[in-house]
């Protein structure tokens, strides 16, 4: 497979092969992975595949746990009034409940508070301690936030009431004064993992609370009713999947599919899960967590909260409504809000920035990320939106290929009221007369930047033939999918395509039924649809899946690239310009084409002449339809071969 940026993965010794199979009891095509993963070692691997209590690690190593037990001790015991300070997404709302119910064991006066994204901000806010205080807290417990909560926290000490910080962000070089704080990256302790998420943090010290502290030998030991909580927020806030994190996700997955809560058995009914469907990371990326999330992006996230801790079914149902009407009106907020971010970014103004700055005014707050990552994959650039809001620009970034925008736009740091993030996201808040300065600093230094999509790497090529329900359920081994541990990619080399079909209300999604059975599908990907319309000599690069309809299990392969080989269509070189264009015409149907034809060219790097010739066959194949100079997808359109069209075929004459 010629693909430039496709990257098929060393393949493992034949030795190695052998052995993992015949000690694991695994197929070769599962060692060949496993082997691809870094576990070459038997007993490596076994751990892997099998995550066991062993690969936990001690919670007293953690700095301050000593203490910290002590003191939740005293306060649960002694009636004092405690109050965990959370977050409004879903890692924090799902460590304020690991704590909460932590906490409710041991007979707590416990209150959850869950900060507003637009009143209180993120992190500890002085005048929401000073207000908790005011209103009896006696003890505050920090969950997924806390470090970076200076003043806060120097407030409440200074008023006698403890702060115990537990947080997994990154720690400034000058930690709050607290009573305590709980880090698993803590300099002065000796945890051997660094990548718990805030519930994964929250649940080290329930584990500690609950054992008092001493040794956990099985399973059965652990506070094993809260492992949901942590799959959940581990998953939600994409820490690796490896080490005792792959532990702590598997169990929890385990326990929603074996023992849901109501709230989460609610939410998953109202996504359309299917009773026959097990319940994976990717349910908990696609389908729970937008959801939970989207309360806390819009409005209050205790409602999020309450959901999680609600034990009554009746009220479970009436809340996962009430979730889901926020989660369809957070859809509508993001269209509004990305078809004005889209108009900006493809102006003249913008066109040719590497790294783009958008901003605008009254874009909703807590969208502005999504709407971030929409802009990116339509443009692949790395883009910064911004709104203003109460004079000062906030919002969100997000990174295109494997370039670091938060050590790019760290350079320009003193230009920032706040600043934060890492390689692949950040967010930041800048005042108005600061951005004009930012936008130019940043078109100056990405001018001569060359950013290119991260390669894709294929573990191996299989024919149609090798692929099963049961080749898929052998791959389910590997679960739980995530960072530090994604799903399989293979490469499948020119198969025989029986039947090309477009879905979607813009025939944006394409399927492809394939031989011994196989459908292969790609969603939001109108580029691919003329590649395919003449599906000849096409390769792709796929995951497994399984489609679950009616009651039954068909074995899917959900595309993540595919592409045409020049060895078998000497066209397609132009069938990818073709596919370019479609893309373009799909993405910017409130574009008026006849008004800003040159543009439109410019930007594709194609003439003029033939963008007018490949809309003309477009035309002719009857894909689009032009009114008043707008070029719209025509929905339902059959799919034909561009080579059907007499304009293409001239068109190839004459080059």
């Amino acid at each position: 497979m010629n693909q430039n940026n496709w990257n098929i993965l060393p393949q493992p010794s034949e030795k190695v092969v052998r052995q993992l199979s015949a000690q694991l009891n695994i197929s070769q095509f599962m060692s060949t992975i496993v082997a691809q993963r870094g576990y070459t070692d038997p007993e490596a691997a076994f751990k892997y595949l099998q995550p066991s209590v062993e690969q936990l690690h001690d919670p007293m190593l953690l700095h301050d746990m000593d203490r910290t037990i002590e003191r939740l001790q005293d306060a649960a015991f002694g009636g004092e009034k405690i109050v965990v300070y959370g977050d409004y997404d879903m890692d924090g709302v799902t460590s304020t409940a690991i704590m909460v119910e932590a906490l409710e064991v041991l007979g707590a006066d416990v209150t959850p508070y869950i900060p507003n994204r637009f009143s209180d901000g993120y992190g500890p806010n002085i005048d929401t301690y000073k207000k908790l205080i005011a209103d009896g807290a006696q003890l505050i417990v920090t969950v997924d936030n806390g470090v970076s909560g200076q003043e806060a926290v120097e407030y409440a000490m200074s008023q006698g009431i403890d702060v115990i910080i537990t947080d997994h962000h990154e720690m400034p070089a000058t930690l709050p004064n607290a009573y305590a704080v709980i880090h698993p990256r803590h300099p002065k302790g000796q945890y051997p993992f660094g990548d718990l998420s805030g519930a994964g943090v929250a649940f080290k010290v329930a584990q500690a609370l609950l054992n008092e502290g001493q040794p956990v030998e099985d399973q059965t030991e652990l506070p094993t009713e809260l492992l949901d909580l942590v799959a959940l927020g581990e998953i939600s806030d994409m820490v690796s999947l490896t080490d005792e994190n792959r532990v702590l996700v598997s169990w929890g997955l385990k326990q929603i599919n074996v023992s849901p809560r109501p709230g989460l058995t609610a939410v998953l009914k109202n996504a359309g899960k299917k009773d026959n469907e097990p319940v994976i990371s990717e349910t908990v990326s696609f389908k729970i967590a937008p959801r939970l999330n989207a309360v806390g992006r819009l409005g209050d996230a205790s409602l999020s909260l309450q959901l999680l801790l609600s034990q009554d079914p009746e009220e479970s149902t009436a809340i996962a409504s009430e979730v889901e009407a926020i989660n369809a009106q957070r859809q509508e907020i993001v269209e509004e809000v990305f078809g004005s971010a889209k108009q900006m970014a493809l102006s003249d103004e913008y066109k040719n920035d590497q790294v783009l700055v958008i901003a605008g005014q009254d874009w909703h707050q807590g969208i502005l990320g999504i709407v971030a990552s929409r802009l990116v994959e339509l443009l692949q650039k790395p883009t910064i939106v911004l709104s203003l809001t109460d004079g000062v620009y906030k919002g969100s970034g997000r990174t295109f290929g494997d370039f670091d925008l938060y050590q790019f736009m760290n350079t320009f740091h003193d230009l920032y009221d706040t600043f934060g993030g890492h390689a692949s996201a950040l967010g930041l808040a800048i005042s108005p007369e600061q951005l004009d300065v930012l936008k130019e600093q940043v078109r100056l230094n990405s001018a001569k930047l060359q950013i290119h999509a991260k390669p894709i790497s294929i573990n191996t090529t299989l024919s149609v033939n090798e692929i099963s329900t049961e080749t898929y359920e052998e791959l389910r081994l590997l679960e739980p999918f995530g960072t530090g541990n994604q799903q399989p990619v293979f490469g499948l080399q020119q198969p025989k395509i029986n039947k090309v079909t477009t879905m979607g209300n813009l025939k944006q999604h394409i399927k492809l039924a394939l031989e011994n059975n196989v459908e292969a599908v790609g969603f939001n990907h109108p580029d691919w649809v003329p590649m395919v319309a003449n599906p000849v000599g096409i390769s792709f690069a796929a995951t497994l899946g399984i489609n679950y309809f009616r009651g039954r299990k068909t074995i899917q392969l959900l595309l993540t690239a595919i592409n045409t080989s020049e060895a078998t269509d000497e066209n397609a070189a132009h069938k990818k310009f073709f596919a370019q264009v479609y893309k373009f015409i799909y993405a910017h149907q409130d574009l008026n084409f006849a008004q800003n034809l040159d543009k439109i060219a410019k930007q594709l790097n194609i003439n003029k002449n033939d963008l007018n010739i490949m809309i003309q066959v477009f035309i002719e194949l009857g894909f689009v339809h032009v009114t008043n100079g707008f070029v719209t997808i025509i929905s339902g359109a059959a799919q034909k071969p561009l080579t059907t069209s007499i304009t293409y075929q001239k068109y190839l004459a004459n080059r």
